[in-house]
């Protein structure tokens, strides 16, 4: 979020965002910029939206993101960070603007003079609707995959960025804490590239970037870390 505004400061972009937060709650300071407004967490906050240029999610990741979808309802424009379920409510360039976590894909010029509109909201309440969407392949900007192949026993802390795995007919094991436990020999496809580069640091794993058509050949040996998730839920 900081350099999201200190790139639009950099800019010379007049803007002021307004957060609905405690920052006590999480024991954080206020960021020292003033087109930065604080206010209190309120459930009456609609009018914020409309009047918005946008509405700003810039999570590491998110389930379903009730604060995209109520912007997106209202004709308000989003900016996102690409995680995983982002892509089942933002279109890029069409109902708003998705950014890697880096912010590398950031295009100041775009986001402010080509601020999408005139967007349809299609609310997803049927079965229908999910079953249509989910088995609809997202189409990323980026095509780039990483190969994450373990070289010993370990936990992923963040299965919400494993994109497949590859392990044909092997069960997918979780610890208590909602890790992935990960057996040597492992291999998964993640889909965020700073998360390929701190597995590849750890030395726990060989890391090797791929791209998403590759992968698409050989689906039919993969088991989806989406499907599994959803199945350990229901029991």
């Amino acid at each position: 979020m900081l350099k999201l505004a200190q790139e639009l400061k950099k800019a010379n972009i007049k803007f002021r965002w307004t957060i609905f937060t405690d920052l006590n709650l999480y024991g954080k300071k206020p960021f020292d910029l003033e087109e930065i407004v604080y206010m209190k967490p309120s459930h009456d906050f609609m009018d914020y939206i409309t009047e918005a240029d946008y509405g700003v999610q810039l999570s590491d990741t998110e389930g379903y993101s009730y604060f995209i979808n109520e912007c997106l309802q209202y004709g308000t424009p989003v900016i996102s960070t690409d995680f995983p379920s982002v892509y089942e409510s933002v279109e890029d360039e069409v109902n708003g603007y998705i950014l890697d976590m880096g912010l590398k894909n950031l295009d100041i010029d775009k986001i402010v003079n080509n601020i999408p509109k005139d967007f349809t909201y299609k609310e997803k309440c049927t079965e229908k609707d999910w079953i249509k969407l989910l088995n609809k392949k997202a189409e990323r900007k980026n095509k780039k995959m990483y190969k994450v192949i373990a070289k010993q026993n370990y936990k992923d802390k963040r299965p919400e960025l494993i994109e497949e795995y590859q392990n044909k007919d092997k069960e997918i094991e979780y610890n208590s804490d909602g890790s992935l436990a990960i057996k040597e020999g492992d291999i998964y496809i993640v889909n965020n590239a700073n998360r390929a580069e701190e597995i590849k640091e750890s030395g726990l794993a060989t890391v090797i970037e791929i791209k998403q058509e590759k992968e698409e050949k050989n689906n039919k040996n993969t088991k989806t870390i989406t499907r599994k998730t959803r199945k350990k839920k229901e029991e």
